[in-house]
């Protein structure tokens, strides 16, 4: 009995991880077409000035196209049955990225110092974090 809940629970899974995976495939595409409509825009552009504010709007896309890219990773590897370290080194990855992308956005005129006190201490959390998966488990396998 126990054996069939767990076979029916894995098939559900993967059920649902393919449904998550057309709908990332789905963002993937969004967010890599609004980077680069807004890089050709910015490109195209006959002031050659780009403003801070362009920068941040431009690594705002790129990053969010990345993000997405891995989140798309680790349900790949949820789908194949690939658990541990892998999966754990994509979500620390995602992890420092999202991190990294605030602090791109952020205004630090407007922003008190704890908040970005806070965000040094999860990139410190995140990166540590995965230096000590990468030391665990050197030997990723390929498609890593």
């Amino acid at each position: 009995m126990k054996e069939l809940l767990r076979t029916h629970f894995t098939y559900l899974e993967r059920l649902v991880s393919i449904a998550l995976l057309i709908g990332m495939g789905v963002v993937i595409i969004l967010a890599a077409w609004s980077f680069l409509r807004f890089t050709y825009f910015v490109a195209l552009e006959p002031n050659i000035d780009i403003s801070y504010g362009i920068f941040q709007s431009l690594f705002d896309r790129l990053l969010a196209a990345i993000i997405a890219l891995e989140l798309a990773r680790s349900i790949i590897l949820l789908i194949e049955g690939r658990r541990g370290f892998v999966q754990v080194r994509i979500i620390l990855v995602i992890g420092l990225l999202a991190v990294v992308r605030k602090l791109i956005l952020i205004d630090l005129e407007a922003v008190d110092g704890t908040l970005l006190f806070a965000l040094a201490a999860a990139v410190l959390a995140l990166a540590a974090s995965l230096a000590l998966v990468i030391y665990f488990d050197p030997a990723p396998t390929g498609d890593d």
